[in-house]
């Protein structure tokens, strides 16, 4: 096969490159400082088998050639590997301690969370990022979030979320500054857990 049939194989990228970027960046930056608060993705875009919507335009966003990505088995496809290494020159490791972002499903096996890179006291900043891609995100009753870039309180609630993420997720707070910080991911749809939200589960 020719590199010329090759590429032509590959789906598209963002429609404008630079603007849609930086429109999926700023959402994101939004949903990190406003943790539980629920951001429409801003862009249409195509989407490899493994991957949604949402996850797909984020790595777009924000992964390069200096950024290693992991993902899960469910999301490890031909089509998702291959769009995620030609439109953003990133490695794909098979070992999810060196990810800088780790995407995964959420009825996926999630015991990998606990190898994630939590940082150091030194350079924090090198903690991983876990995208989990998830069916429903609402603001019904079952997180009660509390912390930085939150007034008061906020509810969050995350379809089919299982225990073992708040038990995992209860020890990361208590990491900080190191920690994971956490996208949720839904077909149109974006939240995040900064790592100094704590979570009150309802």
């Amino acid at each position: 096969m020719t590199l010329q049939s090759q590429t032509s194989d590959l789906l598209p990228g963002f429609d404008h490159a630079a603007f849609d970027s930086n429109a999926v960046f700023r959402v994101l930056l939004d949903a990190m400082s406003r943790p539980g608060c629920i951001y429409d993705l801003p862009v249409s875009i195509a989407t490899p088998d493994g991957l949604n919507a949402s996850a797909t335009a984020t790595l777009l966003a924000m992964a390069d050639m200096d950024t290693t990505i992991w993902l899960s088995t469910s999301c490890m496809t031909k089509a998702a590997n291959d769009h995620l290494k030609f439109h953003c020159g990133c490695p794909i490791s098979d070992d999810v301690a060196q990810a800088d972002f780790a995407v995964a499903r959420i009825d996926d096996d999630l015991s990998f969370i606990t190898r994630l890179s939590m940082g150091n006291a030194e350079y924090p900043d090198q903690s991983a990022t876990l995208i989990l891609m998830v069916d429903d995100i609402t603001n019904a009753p079952a997180m009660k979030l509390t912390g930085p870039g939150i007034k008061d309180s906020h509810d969050l609630a995350i379809k089919n979320l299982p225990a073992s993420f708040h038990t995992w997720r209860a020890e990361n707070h208590h990491m900080f500054p190191c920690g994971v910080d956490v996208i949720f991911a839904s077909l149109t749809q974006i939240s995040a857990l900064s790592r100094t939200t704590r979570i009150e589960v309802i």
